[in-house]
């Protein structure tokens, strides 16, 4: 504080902290769980940061030859591949060290996507989505189950998605594997081999969210790194998939392997697409990094008409950027905070309590075109 005695008398301007608006929470930083080839005692079961392929190479090692190949390193090279900037790698020797590899990513608190590259047991992916429901800042990306033998055959992606689905859809199965270039194979004798998608996909949704916003669906986007699918679907089949809530990769002509899905593992129509799960997520996420500043301040309306003020404000961004579906900021949002949710007992509790509602945006997952005959002035509609 300014000491007014050494100054003369007169009006003085001294410049204050005010609160400053909310910045968006990061959402493209992916965890990945599985074996490396090199595993240093003291990384087992602890999250490490890298932020390329090479940094990767130098602390766990390569893909290696021999068997059994571990499906980890893939899955990080396909997330950089496709966009991603920084992943947590937690290392564990086998399936047993997942409880502890989960404890450890609640303290590592700017994760938004958690994969299991390779494991398609339903038991250890809902113990994922549970970790995700409970933390409610991040989405489980998970790979479908496969026949090795019979690849075409989708029973064992219908029976594992039946252990998985869940009201609030913070998980996302995505199926058939895909297809890459072989990096053991000799360079004379070039070879495909077949790779869970789950890190490609998170780079996907990296990429998504870095060039278009995280309310924009993950899909109809080409996975890169990607050569070929294991099995080309058609149109029948993936729309078993898609009813299923399954997310379904495609080869269309002329296109690389794509994206084209973005259910969310719900049975409830409110969490059905991926991106909405992620928005909101994303804006729990925000408000709650960006509003510590009012713990332990005067729970009075000074502090409410503030709370609102910023909270208004942040959602406005997030509507203008198109996340939210309104012509006006009102139509789009609305945030209470008033003496009827904040009663004197709610208060002698030291409790302060915001109402907000948002009408986020869905993807325009299909779009019906009416194809009609037109000859001066006469329709006549397909469909």
């Amino acid at each position: 504080m300014t000491d007014f005695q050494t100054k003369a008398p007169g009006v003085h301007l001294e410049e204050i902290k005010a609160v400053g608006p909310i910045a968006g929470a990061g959402t493209s930083t992916a965890a990945l769980i599985g074996t490396t080839r090199e595993i240093a005692e003291a990384d087992l079961g602890k999250p490490v940061a890298v932020t390329n392929w090479t940094a990767y190479v130098s602390r766990f090692g390569e893909f290696g030859t021999e068997p059994p190949t571990p499906t980890l390193p893939h899955a990080v090279r396909g997330f950089f591949q496709n966009g991603g900037t920084t992943a947590y790698i937690v290392p564990v020797q086998d399936m047993t060290g997942l409880g502890d590899a989960l404890t450890a990513l609640t303290r590592t608190l700017d994760v938004s996507m958690v994969c299991l590259p390779g494991i398609t047991d339903a038991v250890l992916q809902k113990t994922v989505i549970d970790h995700c429901q409970e933390m409610g800042d991040r989405i489980a990306v998970l790979d479908g189950a496969r026949d090795e033998a019979a690849p075409q055959n989708m029973e064992p992606v219908r029976t594992q998605r039946e252990g998985l689905v869940t009201d609030r859809g913070f998980g996302a199965l995505y199926w058939p594997w895909i297809r890459i270039s072989d990096p053991g194979a000799p360079a004379d004798e070039p070879a495909l081999m077949s790779v869970p998608p789950s890190g490609h996909i998170a780079g996907v949704m990296a990429r998504s969210d870095n060039e278009r916003g995280v309310h924009k669906a993950p899909a109809n986007e080409p996975v890169r790194g990607a050569v070929d699918l294991e099995v080309p679907l058609n149109d029948g089949e993936q729309a078993q998939l898609n009813n299923l809530g399954i997310n379904a990769l495609r080869v269309f002509p002329g296109s690389p392997p794509m994206v084209w899905g973005a259910r969310a593992l719900s049975n409830n129509t409110a969490w059905r697409f991926v991106n909405v799960r992620r928005l909101m997520a994303y804006i729990s996420d925000s408000l709650l990094q960006g509003l510590r500043w009012a713990t332990f301040e005067p729970n009075n309306t000074t502090l409410w008409k503030k709370l609102e003020r910023t909270v208004t404000e942040f959602l406005t961004r997030v509507w203008q950027s198109g996340a939210l579906f309104g012509e006006t900021a009102a139509e789009a949002f609305y945030v209470k905070i008033d003496e009827e949710l904040n009663p004197a007992p709610v208060r002698d509790l030291g409790q302060v309590f915001i109402e907000i509602g948002v009408a986020p945006t869905r993807p325009a997952e299909h779009v019906v075109i009416q194809l009609g005959l037109w000859s001066g002035g006469v329709r006549v509609n397909e469909g």
